[in-house]
């Protein structure tokens, strides 16, 4: 398959991917179950339960949502480099600059979206620690597999930008030998 039919179907991919990211973020934050018909979904904030997101007080919940809302963001941007990417290499612009540094933007959102992703939880309970009532509840920081995985995978990419703006930077050159 042409990599630029590729792209074009991926880029559809994104843009579900990003929906159900925000729409994730909405659910948990806002404690609302997705109702499908006779099934009902219920989301919860990374670190909590379901029992602790419905006794979270309107601030609280707005601390939570101010506190997710960078990883958020982050995961947006590095997704909209990564479809301006596509669309690129839809028109043929396999290794121009611009699309290196977007993969190399792409790369750098996700890290930094997984890296927010991970600090949220603990800045979560210390903020919460300080507002009155709040006991010395459990303070922890989890770090999945699949976090570790997506980090390697975001410096392989840093890598591999490397090594493509290195092989455009000798194609150029020795054009000029020719």
């Amino acid at each position: 398959m042409k990599i630029s039919k590729l792209s074009r179907l991926i880029r559809p991919l994104l843009l579900l991917c990003a929906a159900t990211e925000v729409a994730f973020f909405i659910l948990a934050w806002s404690n609302t179950p997705l109702n499908l018909g006779p099934w009902s979904m219920h989301v919860a904030a990374k670190g909590l339960l379901i029992e602790q997101m419905s006794s979270m007080s309107a601030m609280e919940r707005g601390i939570g949502v101010l506190l997710g809302l960078p990883a958020l963001l982050c995961m947006l941007y590095g997704l909209w480099n990564l479809d301006r990417l596509l669309a690129g290499i839809q028109q043929q612009n396999l290794f121009s600059l611009q699309n290196i540094a977007r993969l190399r933007t792409f790369a750098g959102a996700v890290a930094l979206s997984t890296l927010l992703s991970i600090a949220e939880v603990p800045a979560r309970t210390a903020v919460m620690r300080l507002l009155p009532g709040q006991g010395d509840g459990n303070f922890s920081v989890s770090v999945s597999s699949e976090e570790l995985i997506l980090l390697l995978v975001c410096i392989a990419f840093y890598l591999i930008t490397g090594m493509m703006h290195e092989g455009r930077r000798l194609a150029e050159e020795n054009e000029g030998f020719v």
